[in-house]
């Protein structure tokens, strides 16, 4: 196996040591061809600042590096015409006040015109990418290319403190704004971030951006596909080790049917053989704990929503729909796309069982009541009912696990215990989705088990003990006037569908329908 580069995102340093690489040179091939202004999102740790870093040294014509690439071939015949190129991090200079990013910004500047000997003119940091623009292309006679990685860092930094965020916008949105106006000078411009929501109003002036998010033809231009991870590690891995790799880290995806693996997991993978949260523990947005403790029941309601484009655009970061956040942060992907409607509409799901298990610890944590589900036995006991066909024996562990909920703490809806169940369930890697759409419904909660058998849940909440029979009644009675089971006709998987209901203060009855 060739060196891993985790963290790296020099695309020289990587091509000149012989690291592990999925060529992205075709899709960025069909990027540089089909147009001039660009924008992308996608997670953080997914490969944007590495993308990047490859069309700054493809623009700056080093073709020796691209030689054993699909660009480098006679197919691509391409020219490698090289162009002045700014390249902007943001990540690389203090975002805590419009001062600092005026700051920052001005040193990220002089950097670039130092590569070609220039010294910036201008009295802010505005006037100097005009003048550098313009400088570069008069000085080399070719259009300069303009590429900003996390251009939205300035931003979301701030995303608890609104008046801070704001102020921020103001700055970037004035210095963003003046490409459009550099449009004869500018040759190729890609911005990269991990929200879509702020390019509503930062670029109110930068109009004319094509945002290639959820665009098929670029769907796998960061990330590795199934097919890239065979190239890569298919002769290090054996089948077993492969399923558990991918139910593990792959499937993230932007439009419904390319699957990715986030990279920087995939290779911490790789290095160390054990599965862990990578990715995860990289860096969690912390208002995300606070959503879950101020409406635990939400947790319960973030799956198998469906988005349109304009629920991301419609927006400011900071005031955003907490599924239109999970999606921009990485939490949520797309799970299928509707391309035919109008306008498209996207179906969100958890992308693999490192973002679902860390979600679900978050939520637990976030609702320190619970505690650790494996300090009491509840985990040992759910599995064991699951996978013997048992399943009426999760009726005592569940209420165990919501009698230990104090009084105070309990919310009179079927929501919060939903969500309850589906965290915990999710945090011991369970395979399970909650709130899934049919075409009679939504299943509150669906689990399969690695040993074959599937489980169809329905949840219903009474404020009265004694009225438990009767809501009990009722999730047994719209699990099959609803067809629920349906969704695994065909299938060679063994189909149990279980009516749960749950009482103030955490009593639990379990139903077991029969076929």
């Amino acid at each position: 196996m060739k060196q891993l580069p985790i963290g790296v995102q020099s695309f020289r340093k990587i091509i000149e040591e012989d690291c592990a690489y999925a060529d992205k040179t075709r899709a960025i091939y069909d990027l540089v061809q089909s147009g001039q202004y660009f924008f992308l999102s996608r997670p953080r740790r997914f490969g944007k600042s590495l993308l990047i870093d490859t069309l700054r040294e493809l623009f700056l014509g080093h073709r020796e590096l691209f030689k054993d690439l699909w660009i480098g071939s006679d197919e691509a015949s391409y020219g490698f015409e090289p162009h002045p190129v700014i390249r902007l991090d943001m990540t690389q200079f203090s975002v805590s006040s419009p001062e600092d990013v005026l700051t920052g910004l001005a040193a990220v500047l002089k950097d670039n015109a130092a590569y070609y000997g220039l010294e910036p003119q201008g009295a802010n940091p505005t006037e100097q990418f005009v003048w550098l623009i313009e400088s570069l292309q008069k000085q080399t006679g070719q259009r300069v290319v303009v590429l900003i990685d996390e251009y939205d860092k300035p931003v979301i930094d701030h995303i608890d403190n609104p008046e801070m965020a704001q102020a921020n916008r103001a700055v970037m949105g004035n210095f963003y704004g003046i490409l459009k106006g550099q449009d004869a000078n500018l040759h190729f411009v890609l911005l990269t971030g991990v929200s879509k929501y702020t390019k509503l109003s930062l670029f109110s002036k930068l109009n004319n951006l094509k945002d290639i998010t959820l665009r098929q033809p670029f769907a796998n231009i960061c990330g590795i596909t199934a097919e890239e991870f065979d190239e890569l590690f298919g002769a290090d891995v054996d089948a077993a080790e492969r399923e558990r790799i991918f139910q593990w880290y792959d499937g993230f995806s932007w439009d419904g049917e390319t699957r990715l693996f986030n990279p920087f997991s995939l290779l911490n993978y790789m290095q160390d053989r054990q599965f862990n949260p990578y990715w995860f523990t990289t860096g969690t947005p912390t208002f995300l704990a606070k959503v879950f403790k101020d409406s635990p029941q939400s947790y319960a309601q973030i799956q198998d929503k469906t988005i349109t484009e304009l629920d991301l655009d419609s927006h400011d970061i900071e005031n955003a729909p907490l599924v239109s956040l999970l999606f921009q942060t990485g939490f949520l992907t797309v799970g299928s796309a509707n391309l035919n409607a109008a306008p498209p509409r996207y179906r969100l799901r958890y992308p693999n069982s490192e973002v679902a298990s860390s979600l679900a610890q978050m939520f637990l944590s976030a609702s320190p009541a619970v505690g650790d589900p494996y300090d009491n036995g509840f985990c040992q006991q759910m599995e064991e009912a699951l996978d013997s066909g048992n399943p009426q024996d999760i009726a005592e562990p569940l209420t165990g696990l919501y009698a230990s909920i104090p009084y105070e703490l309990h919310i009179g809806a079927e929501a919060f215990y939903h969500a309850l169940f589906l965290a915990v369930s999710q945090f011991m890697g369970f395979r399970v989705l909650g709130e899934v759409s049919v075409a009679r419904g939504r299943i509150d909660g669906v689990i399969d088990r690695p040993c074959g058998k599937s489980y169809i849940i329905e949840f219903k909440y009474t404020a009265q003990e004694d009225d438990l029979g009767q809501a009990l009644d009722q999730a047994a009675a719209q699990l099959e006037q609803r067809g629920y089971a349906e969704r695994y006709l065909g299938s060679t998987r063994e189909v149990y569908k279980l009516a749960i209901a749950v009482a103030a203060r955490g009593q639990v009855a379990i139903r077991q329908l029969e076929d």
